[in-house]
């Protein structure tokens, strides 16, 4: 499937295996030429609805340099969606954590799916963290686009894309028009 993907579609490819399965979306990207992989638990450790997920980054940054794939960038959730994580912490903290365990990039989300982040914490990571690149990973639209893009380099858009389960083609206009 990532294959095909890459064959027709000229676009950055990022592979994100399961919940958490890096090595799994770093064999994959590595092989069809993928440019990023996103790993939702990188660094803590959060109670999912499938139970306790440990991050590790240093097994995620070995097992990268060990099929030689330094050249796909790691995307690190921070107090990624749809998890508590075991340890509260303050959000810049876990960023910064993230960053010095080696991710490319941090995904910042809101609670659920579609949920835009919160506009403070991200403002705080961005503090945090001055030269990370940051990415939105849920809930951006038009309407938030412009206080999002203060704070964060790049944004996932998904859901917007699909109200009641159906493609909108004229809100994929409306989202890619917004920076010219």
């Amino acid at each position: 499937v990532a294959n095909t993907v890459r064959e027709r579609v000229n676009l950055p490819l990022g592979i994100c295996v399961l919940w958490n399965d890096y090595k799994s979306s770093l064999a994959i990207a590595k092989v069809v030429g993928a440019n990023f992989v996103r790993i939702p638990v990188f660094t803590e450790a959060v109670v999912t609805s499938c139970g306790i997920v440990e991050g590790n980054p240093y097994d995620a940054i070995t097992f990268r340099n060990k099929i030689k794939a330094g050249e796909i960038a790691i995307l690190a959730d921070v107090q990624v969606k749809h998890a508590a994580p075991l340890a509260q912490r303050p959000i810049p903290e876990s960023a910064q954590e993230a960053i010095h365990f080696g991710a490319d990039e941090l995904i910042i989300t809101g609670r659920f799916t579609g949920d835009c982040p919160n506009i403070e914490e991200l403002r705080k990571v961005r503090e945090a963290c001055p030269r990370a690149t940051i990415v939105i990973g849920s809930g951006t639209t038009p309407k938030n686009y412009h206080d999002l893009a203060k704070y964060a380099d790049k944004a996932i858009v998904g859901t917007y894309f699909k109200p009641e389960g159906k493609m909108i083609l004229s809100r994929v206009k409306e989202i890619t028009s917004l920076r010219g």
